[in-house]
């Protein structure tokens, strides 16, 4: 690797290094490993394994080695290392609303390329070796990728990228079909936080129960007094801004959805290949191809919902606000609680997901002894709204929502289809409060 050269005083000299030795033979070994056909993960845990310091110190990582072609971050996309030093390849920004900087790449007529041959470790031929293995597998999984203007979508499940391992602070994604799992332990990362051990939380949940189960707790803190007519008002605000969106957007927005239907089409024909060719199918390309479909359908109705001449703004504003009046928004999403607890009903998950990724900030997930449920600790501002809620109350609503959501299956499923049965229905639910008020006074907050 390129350590940077200092002065007299030992001060960092901006924009000068030096080779250094050890470091650029660990560089030549990883990009030879890779060209011979080992991943980036393998490499990893051989390293780690004959203690070969990885960056800063720390142990080596598979992100490290593999980073990003596109953008040129990790060791197997460092152009330093073949005697070329880019610039100005990003840019970065202040987000106003979180006050952290983000990346912006800049176009590639705006890098600043020099040559600089005397900081050469990696020899042209092994360079190619490696890029033409990363151009095979990019290859294989590109039907999986998708412009940059889907990272502005929505995500695509109710708690993507919202999830925490208990024990290593690591994420946790879909593993298998519908699962959750701890990242690092099934990469067989070492964590420096754990002494260079691997995460032992070998927990895993289903992805219907996660839902299910954070659901749970939420209608309580979503129906606190005054909390619809906060969500009225950002509903007609999100609406407002539809109605004035460029017609380039949509124009935009029709070209990245061929290009969704170009890389379904990539897939079906491989899946079609696969099967002319006798081998067998690749779950892989099942689940892509399902995630690229939820995708297509949710962009397709966001291209509908433009409207095709100008409106009268005033007046649709105003049926806007007719529509989603607080009375109407509370109606609507008890409904919608109710159909995305059940599981049943992609479409009410993807109604509540905003509203439920604005009150939680993010789930931490516990291992627990045998084959007992994952713990789970839900932190963000329904953990507020929970904590300023009086005892008696907040027990009092969680009773009407869960009383309400018996009400409307029952409903639903014909058990009480005349008055008489409601009206028995009804009383034992007062029946049940009323034995009920005795114990929750005797409950404390803690």
């Amino acid at each position: 690797m390129l350590s940077q050269q200092r002065d007299a005083n030992g001060d960092r000299i901006k924009g000068l290094r030096e080779i250094d030795p050890a470091k650029a033979e660990v560089v030549r070994r990883i990009f030879t490993l890779y060209a011979d056909g080992m991943s980036p993960r393998d490499i990893a845990q051989l390293l780690n394994k004959e203690v070969v310091p990885g960056a800063r110190g720390r142990k080596w990582r598979d992100t490290a080695i593999r980073g990003h072609v596109s953008r040129g971050t990790g060791i197997l996309n460092n152009e330093s290392y073949i005697g070329r030093m880019v610039w100005n390849k990003r840019n970065y920004r202040k987000n106003p609303e979180t006050e952290r900087r983000t990346a912006r790449a800049n176009d590639a007529s705006e890098w600043v390329l020099t040559e600089v041959p005397e900081m050469r470790i990696v020899s042209d031929d092994l360079w190619r070796r490696v890029k033409e293995r990363q151009k095979e597998i990019g290859e294989l999984f590109d039907f999986g990728q998708s412009n940059r203007l889907n990272a502005t979508h929505r995500p695509g499940y109710l708690l993507s990228h919202l999830l925490e391992c208990a024990e290593c602070g690591g994420p946790y994604a879909i593993s298998g079909k519908d699962r959750y799992s701890c990242t690092n332990r099934k990469k067989r990362l070492p964590i420096d936080e754990l002494g260079g051990a691997c995460c032992s939380n070998s927990k895993t949940i289903t992805r219907q129960e996660l839902e299910s189960r954070v659901l749970d707790c939420l209608p309580v803190a979503f129906f606190s007094l005054g909390i619809f007519d906060t969500m009225s008002a950002k509903v007609i605000e999100q609406e407002t801004l539809k109605l004035r969106r460029p017609k380039a957007e949509r124009e935009q927005m029709t070209r990245e959805l061929n290009e969704l239907e170009r890389k379904q089409k990539s897939i079906i024909q491989q899946i079609s290949d696969r099967a002319m060719q006798g081998r067998p199918p690749l779950a892989a390309l099942d689940d892509t191809l399902d995630q690229i479909e939820f995708q297509r359908v949710a962009l397709a109705r966001e291209i509908d919902a433009f409207t095709t001449s100008e409106p009268d703004m005033r007046a649709k504003i105003e049926e806007l606000k007719q529509r989603h009046n607080p009375a109407q928004t509370e109606l609507r999403m008890r409904h919608f609680f109710l159909q995305a607890r059940r599981g049943k009903n992609d479409d009410a998950k993807r109604q509540v997901m905003p509203i439920v990724r604005s009150l939680v900030q993010k789930v931490v997930i516990g291992k627990t002894p045998g084959h007992q449920p994952a713990t789970l600790q839900v932190h963000g501002l329904i953990a507020s709204i929970l904590a300023q809620m009086d005892v008696l109350d907040l027990m009092e609503r969680r009773f009407v929502a869960e009383v309400h959501a018996d009400f409307i299956e029952k409903l639903e499923a014909g058990e009480i289809d005349t008055q008489q049965k409601q009206k028995k229905l009804l009383d034992s639910y007062e029946e049940e409060l009323r034995r009920k008020y005795p114990e929750w006074a005797n409950l404390q907050v803690s």
